[in-house]
């Protein structure tokens, strides 16, 4: 009886060994047939499901982006505002438990290919765009409970939100000494703190 192959388990596996190589090698010494041997595969086996680095590449960044989106999902349950918003925040950003710098090097190398391909720089700006509309809907909840800041602009709020992130996975995997759990935690909660209201921070007696 022919053995039944799942394929998109096998696509997956095929995708954590090209994330191994990024991290351990950089993305633009990445061979095809290391990936295969990486993976415990023939190079055919290879081709059949990624054709070339480019979908490889693209791959394990939509990996991250997809478990980044699970955890947020799960996580944000119940919790609306500046609450939904730093536990977003906390999903995303390069703490140990969420794969550190390790992480940060696949999306650092897809950014840099990005920037140079129309194509994946719409992979980005598409799934960027998602993230950047839960982003504004917390601060809009933020606001009509009364615990943003009157002088917040939601729109610089956004920006600001995106560019932290972006800056903290660039720290994260290019100056590791000053990065670290404890500075993420302190860095977020003082960008969250920054959007509170004086009002929304005076205990309830």
């Amino acid at each position: 009886m022919p053995k039944i192959v799942d394929h998109d388990e096998r696509r997956a596996h095929i995708v954590e060994a090209v994330t191994n190589i990024i991290v351990r090698d950089g993305f633009d010494r990445v061979k095809m047939r290391e990936i295969a041997a990486e993976a415990g595969y023939a190079h055919g086996a290879i081709s059949r499901y990624f054709p070339d680095k480019q979908s490889l590449l693209t791959a394990a960044f939509l990996q991250l982006y997809s478990r980044s989106n699970e955890r947020i999902n799960e996580g944000v349950q119940g919790l609306r505002g500046l609450d939904a918003l730093e536990r977003m925040c906390r999903e995303i950003l390069p703490f140990e438990e969420r794969g550190g710098a390790r992480n940060s090097r696949v999306v650092i190398s897809f950014w840099d290919h990005a920037a140079q391909d129309d194509a994946l720089r719409l992979i980005h700006r598409e799934n960027n765009m998602r993230w950047r509309e839960l982003f504004r809907r917390f601060l809009t909840e933020a606001r009509e409970d009364g615990e943003l800041a009157a002088h917040i602009d939601i729109d610089t709020a956004v920006n600001e939100v995106a560019s932290r992130n972006a800056g903290w996975q660039m720290i994260a995997a290019l100056l590791p000494d000053v990065s670290g759990d404890e500075r993420l935690d302190e860095g977020l909660r003082a960008l969250i703190d920054s959007f509170r209201s004086a009002r929304s921070e005076e205990p309830v007696v």
